[in-house]
């Protein structure tokens, strides 16, 4: 497509990318937001504010519980500020500093028997209520249930397409080998079953194409059924550029196999308990390849500039509500309904997808992110007393500068990555 299709291209999709990024985040923050929420309100924590953005307050109400909602000017995001917090983050307040007019409590984290320690800070209803007073396996379950709402939305996303419209794979049958490829040249046949790679079960073509795009390039170790034979095979995928499903450039490793067709397609409709023990499988699917391919990238063996941000999100979130609407993907024009019926799948998958990776990255051992916290309470339970405030606070302002960082990264290569699809 020329520079001019490309732009022109862009300036239709841009409004539907942004609305539906939009969309897509307030859903993903909201449920990992209200997981934190609804597990505090268990534990009898007092919430001061539930929001979804951050700055300016654009629509705010209070409930009876004395909770204020909030939707913010920028949609980036969403926090819980409990009783008791300095910030959005849930640090406690720092030595010394205490409400107006009272004294100041004397330990970052007291425990509810540290009757000294409390003297003056707050009344005893208010130490009921406040985050901070409450035992550290209570803080722990409000942290990790915001990560797992977030994987619980995708198990339950999962498990509604499956039981609703199915599942289909292919064999790991080879259809075909392309010539020139590493494929090839390691002796790979059409009609070749795959049966294991580096002692994994192969049971699709798609378990194949997982084990291939996170290789990094290393040697896969390959046993294939041949004439009622067991066969070895040893391979090395090498490196190409390719094109993903809405036509964006993307680097990925490749053996030069091809899938063997609709001849040996499987379909499959689940029950109930079926389909969620899927969607289970289908979540643990997502993090060991997000897991396995940070993993290449701080061995080197994978590209970092693969990393995308916020606009490479929205680019995504636009395609899919759009996916509907490209005449290639149909042999026949469809009706409107088909048509829209494709786009709402491709959205909510990508969803699932989004609220997986969202849950993931908070739960990295970061202070100001979830993980961060966690490891805090793990120190915690393992020593009987808290990491010193000083240590805290420069935790703290270390996680800001690693988060910082990492948005900036993938920004910039999100930037670089839509420069390169209009040349």
């Amino acid at each position: 497509m020329s520079l001019a299709g490309n732009l022109l291209e862009a300036l239709v999709i841009l409004p539907v990318s942004i609305v539906a990024f939009l969309f897509l985040l307030m859903i993903i923050v909201f449920i990992h937001e209200y997981g934190h929420f609804s597990v505090a309100r268990l534990f009898g924590v007092r919430v001061d504010v539930f929001s979804i953005g951050f700055g300016k307050p654009l629509l705010r109400w209070v409930d009876k519980k004395g909770t204020e909602w909030r939707i913010a000017l920028l949609p980036l995001g969403g926090f819980v500020k409990f009783f008791g917090d300095v910030n959005a983050a849930s640090q406690a307040p720092p030595k010394g500093k205490a409400k107006a007019g009272a004294k100041p409590v004397t330990t970052q984290f007291p425990t509810p028997g540290e009757a000294d320690a409390l003297e003056g800070g707050m009344t005893a209803e208010e130490r009921k209520v406040c985050f901070h007073f409450k035992p550290v396996w209570q803080r722990a379950a409000v942290v990790a249930a915001g990560p797992l709402a977030n994987f619980v939305l995708a198990v339950f996303i999962f498990a509604a397409l499956f039981l609703t419209l199915g599942r289909g794979y292919v064999a790991p049958l080879v259809g075909a080998v392309a010539e020139q490829s590493p494929a090839e040249a390691a002796g790979f046949m059409a009609g070749d079953r795959v049966v294991t790679v580096d002692g994994r079960n192969i049971e699709s073509f798609n378990q194949l194409l997982d084990v291939v795009l996170v290789s990094g390039g290393d040697e896969l170790h390959f046993e294939v059924e041949r004439d009622y034979q067991i066969i070895a095979i040893d391979v090395t995928p090498r490196r190409i550029e390719d094109t993903d499903r809405y036509g964006n450039m993307i680097e990925r490793w490749q053996l030069g196999i091809a899938s063997p067709g609709a001849d040996h397609y499987v379909f499959k409709r689940y029950g109930p308990f079926e389909a969620l023990g899927e969607g289970v499988g289908e979540l643990g699917r997502i993090l060991k390849l997000t897991v396995n391919f940070l993993g290449k990238i701080i061995l080197g063996k994978e590209d970092a500039s693969q990393l995308g941000g916020p606009i490479k999100m929205a680019q995504y979130a636009g395609q899919s509500v759009m996916s509907g609407f490209d005449e290639s993907s149909y042999r026949e024009p469809p009706s409107l309904g088909v048509r829209l019926r494709s786009s709402l799948i491709d959205f909510i998958s990508l969803a699932a997808l989004v609220s997986v990776s969202i849950g993931f990255l908070n739960l990295l051992p970061v202070p100001v992110l979830d993980g961060g916290h966690l490891m805090y309470y793990a120190y915690e339970a393992v020593a009987g007393r808290p990491l010193g405030e000083r240590a805290q606070a420069m935790g703290f302002r270390l996680g800001f500068v690693l988060l910082a960082s990492l948005m900036i990264f993938v920004t910039w290569n999100d930037i670089n990555n839509l420069i390169s699809s209009f040349s």
